[in-house]
């Protein structure tokens, strides 16, 4: 099984703060919420609407795996709500937290197979090899690349659309790849870029 490595970064998003409803309630309960960013979220309906919707995805994507896996995936979410809860650093607490939710959302849709995987594109880049996987109808927009290394284990990074002049940017940690037509351009901290090409797509029917 492939050593799964999910990096995120905010993405920018329009963060609106709508008028707190009588119904609006997260998936926990408020008169407990502790620290600047729970009271946050349930002051907020659209930040409670991303909370309930997290929570779904997250006990779907559960399901969906057993044993040390399963451990695994609550102290990666242990980890995210600290993460989340950090956001009481940011000067834009509110864009923040949302930014969290949106892309932690569009993991777990995907991870508990949520939506539709599409078909794989492999790009040849100086390097190695890179099969991505491009969701568009996710939280966000996100590329999930698989990296191919003959040398080291393979693989696999969510790099988030963030916004650009002109084709798509995705952005992980220390990586940006950047689509514009069939060609691509592979960022990645401390080395040297990498033009990557789209390879042709092969047929699997006779």
């Amino acid at each position: 099984m492939r050593q799964l490595s999910c990096f995120t970064l905010p993405v920018v998003l329009a963060f609106s703060a709508l008028p707190l409803t009588a119904s609006a309630a997260p998936s926990y309960d408020c008169n407990k919420a502790d620290g600047q960013v729970e009271q946050t979220i349930c002051q907020t309906p659209e930040l409670q609407r991303l909370d309930n919707k997290l929570h779904e995805v997250y006990q779907a994507a559960l399901k969906q795996v057993s044993g040390e896996e399963k451990s695994l995936m609550k102290a990666f979410q242990r980890g995210w709500i600290k993460g989340r809860n950090d956001c009481w650093k940011s000067d834009k607490l509110g864009q923040c937290v949302e930014d969290n939710y949106k892309t932690r959302i569009t993991e777990l849709q995907i991870q508990a197979g949520k939506v539709t995987v599409p078909a794989p594109v492999t790009f040849q880049c100086k390097t190695q090899n890179l099969m991505v996987y491009f969701y568009n109808d996710t939280e966000v927009p996100v590329a999930v690349i698989n990296e191919l290394n003959p040398t080291t284990p393979d693989q696999q990074i969510y790099a988030f659309i963030s916004r650009s002049a002109s084709g798509a940017k995705y952005e992980a940690q220390n990586l940006t790849f950047w689509t514009k037509g069939d060609e691509a351009t592979l960022i990645r901290y401390g080395m040297p870029d990498e033009t990557c090409r789209q390879m042709p797509q092969t047929s699997s029917s006779q």
